[in-house]
This record gives structure tokens, sequence and C-alpha cells, in this order.
């Protein structure tokens, strides 16, 4: 099957700000942090890859260094045949980024404003852009775009944000817990609009990280396990099983047994 994403010997490093270090005692000025540590995988078009780690795993640090928004300190990442650090423009059209904490929404711009400067910014043209925004608006269901943003509920604006990652119709789909601040029906809605209408109908490819091993198991085709950086484990449900020799095990087992062999 075709691979959509390469990831070869990934490494990043961040130094933390002086408050930081001054907060945990790091008196040295070369102290860093190790966020990517020679991290390599691949994966295919079409799948939804769950990544799972506990905080400081590097979840958010992959998506953004796949999404350009960051360069890593060594190795490459190739998606759809363009390298990171050299096809960047290319690459911008082809994924889209939707962060946990979406903070780049103009609050007194109503939902469509919104959109409408995003579009903007991918270089889509005014007809485009407003077939494109019609269309989403009645793919989430949304009759009410023309208020202003910070009127939304949270849920709602986690629709917009998905709505602005994917107003450029891209191929690759980069989620930083999307579900996290959204009541139950809204999860449940987003995970099924995701794989039912992006992936299974669209062929998109998906990758998203998670701290709910249940939301991971309704999700994911493929789990990675994250930890310092380092992948514990990657592979189907039950791939990992048999990878820990435990061929009944669930998935919050597993993520048990491969995270506490890296504590002992």
């Amino acid at each position: 099957m075709e691979s959509i994403v390469t990831v070869s010997g990934i490494t990043k490093e961040f130094r933390p700000p002086l408050s930081l270090r001054s907060l945990l005692g790091l008196a040295a000025k070369n102290i860093t942090i190790q966020a990517l540590d020679n991290l390599s995988f691949g994966l295919s078009r079409g799948k939804i890859l769950g990544i799972l780690g506990p905080n400081g795993a590097g979840k958010t640090t992959l998506l953004k260094i796949i999404a350009t928004l960051i360069l890593p300190d060594q190795g490459d990442i190739i998606v759809n045949g363009y390298h990171t650090g050299k096809d960047d423009e290319k690459l911008k059209s082809f994924v889209g980024l939707i962060l946990d904490e979406e903070r780049s929404f103009y609050w007194r711009l109503t939902g469509r404003q919104n959109l409408d400067f995003f579009a903007a910014l991918y270089g889509l043209n005014k007809e485009n852009t407003r077939r494109r925004i019609d269309e989403l608006l009645d793919l989430f269901e949304v009759d009410y775009a023309d208020k202003r943003f910070d009127s939304y509920s949270t849920g709602m604006k986690r629709k917009f944000a998905l709505m602005r990652g994917i107003i450029h119709n891209p191929e690759l789909i980069l989620l930083d817990e999307p579900t996290k601040s959204l009541d139950y029906p809204s999860a449940v809605y987003l995970r099924n609009f995701i794989r039912d209408k992006l992936v299974k109908k669209e062929a998109k490819t998906v990758i998203f990280t998670s701290h709910h091993m249940d939301e991971a198991m309704e999700f994911a085709d493929i789990f990675m396990i994250l930890r310092k950086g380092t992948i514990l484990g990657m592979g189907t449900l039950d791939e990992l099983r048999t990878f820990v020799d435990k061929p009944a095990a669930g998935l919050g087992e597993i993520f048990i047994t491969l995270t506490k062999s890296r504590y002992v």
C-alpha cells in the first residue's frame, strides 16, 4: 500500500526558557529537553493513526514538525513525495493541522468571516471559498455561522477549528486531542465525521493524539505508543498484542505494559 508519510530518524531538542529552568532548578545555560529521539515510522494512505503517550511524550511536537511549523534538528520527513524543510509551500496545501488549543481565530469576527479569512491564506478564490464554506457548514450542521466567534460554545469552536483545518481539502489531517473539552455527543459526532466522511469516503489520512484508550480504540486503525520522544510500540491491536506477548490484552493493558517497562 502506498505510503503517504515516511519519518526517518527525527530528533528534536528544546532549550527551556529561563523562567522554566529556574523553576526546575536547571542552572546551566545549555540544558535541553529531548522532545523526539531518532524517531522513525511510515504510514499508508487512507489510515487513521492514533498516537498515545503521557504528557511530554512528544506527540504535539511530532505533529508540528510534519506540518512544517517547526524544523527537526536531525532526520527527514517525506509527505506525499515532498520533503519538510525543502518543499514546505507545497506541503502546506497537502496538510491540515488542528491543534489542541486553537488561538488563531479572530474572536470579534463571525465564524463565517474567520473561515473566509483562512481560505484566503490558502489561496482559495472567492467562488471556491463560498462553495467550500457552505459545504462545511452543512456537513457540520452549523446554522448560525454569522455570530461572533467568542459567542460560540467550546464544542462549536472545535467544529470551526476542524473546518478551518480542512477548508483547503488536505489529504493528510493532523489532529491534536480532537475531542478535548467536548461533550460526549459532540465527541462521537466528530469521530464519526472524520472516520466515515473524510477517511472512508474521501480517502484522507489522519494522525491524531489522545490520552484516552477508548477513544483511540473507536477511532484508529493503527496505534503508536510514544514516551520521551521514543516509539515503544506501533501497529494494529493484534500486532501490539503479539509484540507484548499478551494475546487477549486491551489497548490500555498494552500501554501500561510498554510504558512500565521503561520506568523500571
